[in-house]
């Protein structure tokens, strides 16, 4: 805090008035320049730390892009062969339930807890407007991503159910239609996280390539 203390002796000119004025307009000058000058530095450290901590998050999550779209590859080929199992057994019944291969394999969850922390402290606020629209971008198609694959799973599992329903793998007509239309939903919602993969991909490329560039420029204002 800035405290402006009386004159030490009594001021008993104009001339003692002006200089006393001009001391405290110095020293209050003087005081606002080396606040403004920390804080300055605060920020430029606070956003520095930003940048890199969301780069370390942003290269996790580029290596789990590609074993997300890995697992979706291998997702899509079961979910394929089901189906061709599935449509198979309504001309020629055959117990196939065992057969059957509903599971997500190996998918992971990206992160997110770097940008849910800088959201907080402030540090978007400090970053320039083409930097923030980038990283607003690839962590919105994260979050669509996150919901999706739940999605996912959950008709993954519904799938595998009816799946089971026989311990035998005798499955009822009725069982096979079911399975043939939840399998159908699956695919859909595979092809479309597919895609929001490969858009992640993409917009992680970018990050890799060109961002940097634009940070080095931005540092050196």
């Amino acid at each position: 805090m800035i405290e402006v203390h009386p004159p030490h002796e009594d001021v008993h000119t104009w001339r003692q008035f002006f200089i006393h004025i001009a001391a405290i307009t110095i020293g209050l000058l003087m005081a606002i320049g080396l606040e403004q000058t920390v804080v300055y530095f605060h920020h430029r450290h606070q956003l520095q730390e930003a940048r890199r901590e969301l780069a370390d998050e942003l290269e996790s999550n580029r290596r789990v892009v590609g074993i997300n779209l890995e697992a979706t590859q291998k997702v899509r080929a079961d979910l394929d062969a089901d189906m061709a199992l599935l449509h198979a057994a309504q001309t020629s019944p055959a117990p196939i339930g065992s057969k059957l291969v509903y599971g997500l394999g190996n998918f992971y969850w990206p992160k997110d807890a770097t940008w849910q922390a800088v959201k907080q402290n402030g540090s978007l606020g400090l970053m320039a407007h083409d930097e923030l629209h980038y990283y607003v971008y690839i962590y919105e198609d994260i979050s669509i991503i996150m919901e999706q694959s739940s999605e996912m799973g959950a008709r993954i599992e519904l799938a595998r159910a009816i799946a089971q329903r026989s311990p035998d793998g005798n499955l009822t007509p009725r069982d096979i239609e079911e399975l043939i239309t939840a399998t159908s939903e699956v695919q859909a919602k595979v092809a479309y996280l597919t895609l929001l993969l490969r858009l992640e991909e993409n917009a992680l490329q970018k990050k890799t390539e060109e961002i940097p560039k634009i940070e080095q420029k931005l540092n050196q204002h």
